[in-house]
């Protein structure tokens, strides 16, 4: 009965993998080298610096978000180092699966250490910040479903329809249960006091934790409505930079499609299927702008620089500001001597002489 599990799991890890390829497959079917150099061209260089200034701005979003609940929570993190543990969950998240599960253990590991917190408040910054991010996310989603429903054949099918309706609205109902029940959920930890492992012992205390936080931030509705409109507003400007790249291949697009495309092209990007939930991004994207009238060139070289913009560009910064960051941290100390040694020539002052001043009490 053990092994059925895994092996379902794997099968259905095939079944998604399969589905996403043929997806690729009627994206790149009938591809045109001299369509696609056409549509790429059609795409100013102005265009896309744009997207990439506009790709900073969300990512210096995102992180004044985790800074914001961070400062909440009472842990003492700087901006700077909230967004270099962000860089390096960003290069985390690319090599993980799907669900970025990785990334997000790599934060909290990252925050216990610079700001020497415990390992409980740490992954009760990642949960509060998942909770507003996720919950802005799926409702979104609902809402991006709901407008794409019937007008693409992927959705025609009620069976499938069903299904992601379904799973919407189960992870709807789990965050605001967390968010509108944290006292009965509390209540309920604090009454099971037997634990059996030290595992479900820390589990436990992550959630009472978290669960106080909650409690917390909804006593605080400025604060709240705040982190909630900040995560919308990360969220919806990807629609915006989807639609100020596509306006150049297609005038006449219908920005609320585009919005729908995107985010279900991100929710499928979460499924833990390929690292950085790549080849699932690209096949729903493309296969959406396929269903929706663009020419099979013109969707390619769209989800290409989409993907890039918001993917690849953002893992390069990372390691940039990663290396930059290290190699400032990790300068020789002959280098602050010599900057003393210019100093010493400049005023005249001995240095020994300092040295001893500062050993006397």
């Amino acid at each position: 009965m053990k092994e059925k599990k895994p092996r379902l799991r794997t099968f259905v890890r095939w079944i998604f993998a399969l589905l996403i390829l043929l997806l690729l497959f009627l994206a790149l079917s009938r591809f045109d080298a001299g369509n696609l150099l056409h549509s790429l061209k059609q795409i100013p260089l102005w265009s896309v610096a744009l997207l990439l200034g506009l790709q900073i701005v969300s990512q210096l979003l995102v992180n004044f978000q985790w800074y914001k609940i961070a400062r909440f929570i009472k842990v003492p993190v700087s901006f700077r180092e909230m967004l270099y543990i962000n860089c390096q969950g960003a290069v985390m998240d690319s090599i993980t699966p799907g669900v970025k599960i990785g990334g997000e253990i790599t934060r909290s590991v990252q925050i216990s250490r610079k700001v020497n917190c415990s390992g409980e408040q740490a992954a009760t910054v990642v949960a509060m910040q998942k909770l507003f991010s996720m919950g802005a996310f799926f409702l979104i989603n609902l809402f991006a479903l709901g407008y794409i429903t019937g007008r693409t054949p992927f959705f025609a099918a009620g069976h499938l329809q069903f299904v992601v309706y379904g799973i919407l609205i189960l992870f709807l109902l789990l965050l605001f249960s967390l968010f509108f029940m944290p006292q009965r959920m509390k209540a309920y930890l604090l009454t099971r006091e037997t634990v059996r492992f030290s595992w479900q012992l820390k589990l436990r205390s992550f959630f009472l934790t978290l669960l106080d936080q909650i409690v917390d931030i909804r006593k605080n509705t400025k604060i709240c409505v705040m982190f909630f409109l900040l995560a919308n507003l990360i969220w919806l400007i990807y629609p915006l930079k989807m639609y100020l790249l596509v306006i150049h291949v297609f005038p006449g697009v219908n920005i609320m499609f585009l919005g729908a495309v995107t985010f279900i092209s991100y929710m499928v990007a979460m499924l833990p299927v390929f690292p950085g939930g790549l080849g699932g991004f690209e096949g729903t994207m493309s296969g959406l702008l396929l269903a929706m009238g663009f020419v099979q060139s013109d969707a390619l070289v769209i989800t290409v620089i989409f993907r890039f913009v918001t993917f690849w560009f953002v893992l390069i910064c990372s390691i940039i500001f990663i290396g930059f960051i290290k190699i400032r941290l990790e300068k020789p100390p002959c280098c602050a001597t010599m900057a003393l040694r210019r100093r010493d020539d400049i005023t005249g002052i001995n240095l020994i002489d300092i040295k001893e001043n500062k050993n006397d009490p």
